[in-house]
């Protein structure tokens, strides 16, 4: 037999190495198992922190459009690119999408805008938000950023269950994309992230309660013998033309009640509540709005007027018309130069800190309120609704106030502020 020898290195020695291969190619094989194990956690953590991040821009976007939508509620008249306009063509965003029953306070939403297409929508490109506010159509969207994500909400509004005065539900999509599929309702998400949040609002009135009287007065009545008419003819009111905390002229006033009251009957002199040194101006000015003076002045539906210089017709009569349905705050006293301020269908209300005044006869249709410790009149106008005064009411004015009791409540349905109703929101399905 044959045997092949390799000269000088022994059998041991040439099969040593053999094991440490089988360690060495085992410990690899883990080595990758583990390596790829760990890019399969990274990858897996990727993902989630990119949807983490989608739902989160989503979700906001939803929150920004709820909290647009309610400026928007208590804001000027708008374009169709929801920014404020002064064209009395165009209409406020509470007039575009809500209607307001005047005499119950019920807030109805048209199909349109309840089931689309007309639902106001908002997109963020190009580093600016960009927004339509439809009437009739669709909204009109801008093309998505080329790149990364697009934040953008859409809003629609609902009456609440049960139906309760003042009262509509807000809901509001939030997408990643301006995508149709994302935004409407229900979403069909199409691949992108979306989120919804809702809440209540509900109108805070700018008059809390209607006025006894036609003109109401904390201190003393007395408008020196001139000619003035005071009327409160409307039946089943009161039936007061003047309540005062102190004393009242009754020299050449024209006073009237409903039919059938004598003219004595419809006055309250020395009123006890009116007059209760405990209800000073603060407290009578929350009796009228609910909220105490300067908490009235933060209210987002309100404008302001700076009329140091009192302001005439046009000044009040542009502010009314360009913002209706908010609270006319003015800072001075107004003298009236003519002209109607507000109408029977839509009516002010103005609250100053001044006097008002007539020029010129003038035709006021709403409700004046005066924080002047001496409202002092002069000229000859009328007020429609009712007039409040937190002190006295003096001067030579031969004014007419006649008490409305349906415009009156009118204002305290239609004019104010919406705001969320607390524990009402969620941002989950």
């Amino acid at each position: 037999m044959c045997r092949s020898l390799v000269i000088g290195v022994p059998l041991a020695d040439r099969q040593r190495g053999a094991a440490t291969l089988i360690v060495v190619m085992v410990l690899f094989f883990v080595l990758t198992m583990v390596a790829a194990y760990t890019s399969r956690n990274v990858i897996f953590e990727q993902r989630t922190a990119s949807n983490q991040h989608h739902q989160t821009v989503s979700f906001e976007a939803a929150e920004a459009g709820l909290e647009w939508a309610l400026s928007q509620l208590n804001g000027p008249r708008v374009d169709d690119a929801c920014l404020p306009s002064t064209n009395l063509a165009h209409q406020s965003f509470r007039e575009r999408y809500l209607a307001t029953d005047p005499a119950s306070g019920l807030i109805t939403v048209p199909a349109a805008v309840r089931d689309g297409p007309v639902w106001p929508s908002c997109a963020y490109v190009s580093g600016a938000w960009t927004c339509s506010c439809p009437m009739g159509t669709g909204p009109v969207m801008p093309a998505p950023e080329p790149t990364g994500l697009t934040p953008s909400f859409r809003v629609r509004f609902l009456q609440p269950t049960p139906l309760k005065p003042g009262v509509v539900r807000v809901e509001v999509m939030g997408c990643t994309s301006t995508e149709e599929s994302c935004l409407n309702f229900p979403p069909a998400h199409a691949g992108q992230c979306g989120g919804t949040v809702c809440a209540l609002a509900a109108m805070q009135g700018g008059l809390k309660s209607l006025p006894v009287a036609a003109l109401t007065a904390r201190g003393n009545v007395d408008f020196g013998g001139a000619p003035s008419v005071i009327a409160n003819t409307v039946a089943g009111s009161t039936g007061l033309s003047v309540v005062a905390g102190g004393a009242i002229n009754s020299v050449a006033l024209a006073l009237s009640g409903p039919p059938g009251t004598p003219a004595s009957r419809t006055i309250v002199s020395n009123d006890p509540g009116l007059a209760d040194p405990l209800f000073d101006g603060p407290r009578m000015f929350a009796a009228a709005f609910g909220v105490w003076p300067a908490t009235f002045g933060e209210q987002p539906g309100s404008v302001a007027l700076n009329c140091a210089v009192p302001c005439g017709s046009t000044a009040l009569r542009t502010a009314a018309l360009e913002n209706p349905r908010r609270v006319l705050r003015v800072a001075g006293g107004l003298s009236l130069d003519g002209g109607d301020i507000g109408s029977p269908t839509e009516p002010v209300l103005i609250v100053l800190s001044g006097s008002l005044t007539f020029a010129a006869p003038t035709n006021v249709f709403g409700l004046v309120y005066s924080m002047a410790d001496d409202w002092t009149t002069s000229g000859t106008g009328t007020i429609n609704g009712a007039a409040i005064a937190q002190g006295n009411v003096g001067g030579t004015g031969a004014y007419t106030v006649s008490y409305d009791s349906d415009l009156l409540t009118d204002l305290r349905w239609r004019t104010g502020s919406f705001v969320r109703v607390p524990g009402s929101w969620k941002d989950f399905p």
